[in-house]
């Protein structure tokens, strides 16, 4: 059976890097619908109202979700986990927001490089004050040369922003937009990690992230409509593929908890996250080759480089072959 184990790693290992790639389809689906429905709150709205809608029903037809329900009660009452997890909720929103903001300004590649440069970085400072589920972590010299990396691949990447539209104030904006999610993801991560376990179920977790993310983007949209930055609601009826930006977060969602008992949550965020860098390069060549530069290129394979070496351990090996002790 152990000689079958380096080749099933290996397939889960490839499932993470295409489930990775889902998230440059998303963020594509969410641009392109912020234009055709007029506004990015709107398109952010469809796709957290479409995921909500899958949620509830999943948790009405799931025995381990609906149990997950009763035990929300139960931590909201005790307050086990502080009530205020919930806003991880608006985290979500904001994120979807930068999507549809971003994506059409700087390009696929770019987000996902902010994003995940940040998010990394930012991953760092949870290990230390030990926010996670899986309370301090050591900052090792590895990983600090990892976050360096990152800071530098960003940095290629990011070169020459403003000529990549003719408005370049608007770039800079979308691409500090794009750094900020990434920041702020790494934390509802923790946040929803931690919320998940209390409630014991995945499913209630992630459709109290919806509903909070639906709540605070309902409220954003009526105090826009009010200053009249953006009309509320849609401008036309959405497209069929535009309900599609909701199911792939789910997915996402969906196979990162399937993996993280095979791969261990390191080894699923190298292929979630080489799935989302590679993708993202891969569909702007595509679909805006006039917008990639080489700078563009070499600092994605930098960040990915980053990624990689932050994972490597003092025993100078990746910490995915490393064997359990028997």
């Amino acid at each position: 059976m152990e000689s079958h184990e380096p080749r099933t790693r290996a397939f889960s290992l490839a499932i993470a890097g295409s489930a990775g790639m889902l998230m440059p389809l998303q963020a594509m689906i969410t641009s392109q619908a912020a234009g055709y429905l007029g506004g990015y709150f709107a398109a952010a709205m469809i796709s957290s109202v479409v995921s909500l809608a899958c949620l509830l029903v999943a948790s009405f037809v799931l025995p381990g979700a609906r149990a997950g329900w009763k035990r929300f009660g139960t931590v909201w009452r005790d307050r086990t986990i502080p009530r205020w997890f919930l806003l991880a909720g608006f985290v979500g929103a904001y994120y979807m927001v930068a999507q549809a903001m971003s994506v059409s300004n700087i390009g696929l590649a770019l987000f996902a490089v902010a994003v995940v440069g940040a998010r990394t970085l930012a991953s760092i400072v949870i290990d230390v004050i030990g926010f996670s589920p899986a309370g301090k972590q050591p900052v090792t010299r590895i990983r600090i040369l990892g976050a360096a990396l990152l800071v530098i691949g960003a940095v290629i990447a990011a070169w020459g922003t403003g000529e990549r539209t003719s408005e370049s104030s608007l770039a800079w904006v979308s691409l500090l937009v794009a750094i900020g999610a990434g920041l702020l993801v790494s934390f509802q991560q923790s946040m929803n990690g931690r919320a998940g376990q209390g409630y014991r179920s995945t499913t209630t977790a992630t459709a109290l992230n919806y509903l909070a993310a639906t709540a605070g983007l309902l409220v954003a949209m009526v105090i826009l409509a009010v200053l009249e930055i953006e009309s509320f609601g849609f401008a036309t009826v959405p497209l069929w593929w535009m309900y599609l930006a909701g199911p792939l977060g789910i997915m996402f969602v969906v196979t990162g908890v399937t993996l993280v008992p095979k791969l261990g949550a390191l080894v699923l965020g190298i292929g979630l996250v080489t799935g989302q860098l590679v993708g993202s390069l891969v569909m702007d060549l595509i679909l805006t080759p006039e917008k990639v530069g080489a700078n563009e290129i070499i600092g994605t394979l930098v960040t990915l480089l980053a990624v990689l070496v932050a994972s490597w351990q003092p025993n100078g090996r990746p910490r995915w072959t490393a064997r359990k002790s028997k």
